[in-house]
């Protein structure tokens, strides 16, 4: 064992963090920047609201007293609907997630934070909490964005890059499973606690946070065009905090329907 950063019940064999991650952007869709020169403010359900200036590679914000001058990254992933991910300098144990759709005006944010060494929530050094809020001054369409169920029970495929095959399941409200079909962690796997919400019919963001690694991600999955976007945060062999831009091509493979009176949390 190199690290410890890994957790003490880590099984012989395990990769940490950057030993697989490089490549895993291969079949992400390219960056955009339709958003520079421009504003956008966000009200959340809970009245507050983020102020984002944007220019070409940062991004002055403020929210509930916080504020910054942040690189960000903007990736258009359909005519309407962006992915953005702002690093936040002052606090590099943390990022701040979000999913928008400019026409609906309907906005998903996930700040993600690892914990100081020896803290543990629900198994893991990651936290995430979820904001749904919707553009301020446009009055918002389509569904609200919400916790959904929709899919358990799929066995679904993510190619990330021609050495990054992995293969997920989706347990139930609280779980998915994993295993690398291709790739650093071939042959290896875990069930770890992940959190989906259903953004628009066909898609959603889906977040997991792991028990081994230290790492947890964002992804924006749209079966519509069989494409997800997304990142990681977690830390270094090094011990040293570490975001990654990821993106897949996904397939839906197979769905588990369960007999009456039977279903997973």
């Amino acid at each position: 064992m190199t690290s410890s950063v890994l957790s003490s019940n880590v099984e012989e064999g395990w990769k940490n963090y950057d030993d697989f991650a490089a490549g895993i952007d291969t079949n992400r869709l390219p960056g955009s920047c339709d958003w520079a020169n421009r504003t956008l403010d966000i009200q959340f359900d809970n009245q507050q609201i983020l102020n984002l200036v944007f220019d070409v590679n940062r991004v002055t914000w403020s929210y509930q007293g916080e504020s910054g001058h942040d690189v960000y990254e903007e990736v258009k992933t359909s005519e309407n609907h962006y992915f953005f991910d702002l690093q936040l300098a002052h606090k590099p144990n943390e990022s701040l997630t979000f999913v928008l759709n400019q026409k609906s005006g309907r906005v998903l944010a996930v700040r993600s934070v690892i914990l100081a060494e020896g803290q543990i929530e629900e198994g893991s050094r990651l936290v995430q909490t979820f904001l749904v809020g919707s553009i301020l001054g446009m009055t918002p369409a389509n569904i609200v964005p919400a916790p959904t169920r929709e899919l358990i029970g799929y066995r679904t495929l993510n190619v990330y890059s021609p050495n990054h095959y992995y293969e997920h399941f989706y347990v139930n409200s609280k779980r998915y499973a994993w295993q690398n079909l291709r790739g650093e962690q071939f042959g290896q796997g875990d069930m770890d606690y992940a959190t989906c919400y259903k953004f628009e019919e066909d898609m959603y963001v889906f977040t997991f946070r792991e028990k081994v690694i230290p790492v947890c991600s964002v992804f924006f999955f749209d079966y519509k065009i069989g494409r997800c976007t997304g990142k990681f945060l977690g830390l270094s062999r090094d011990n040293q905090p570490m975001v990654t831009r990821a993106g897949a091509l996904i397939y839906k493979m197979s769905y588990n329907c369960y007999p009456v009176g039977v279903e997973p949390m």
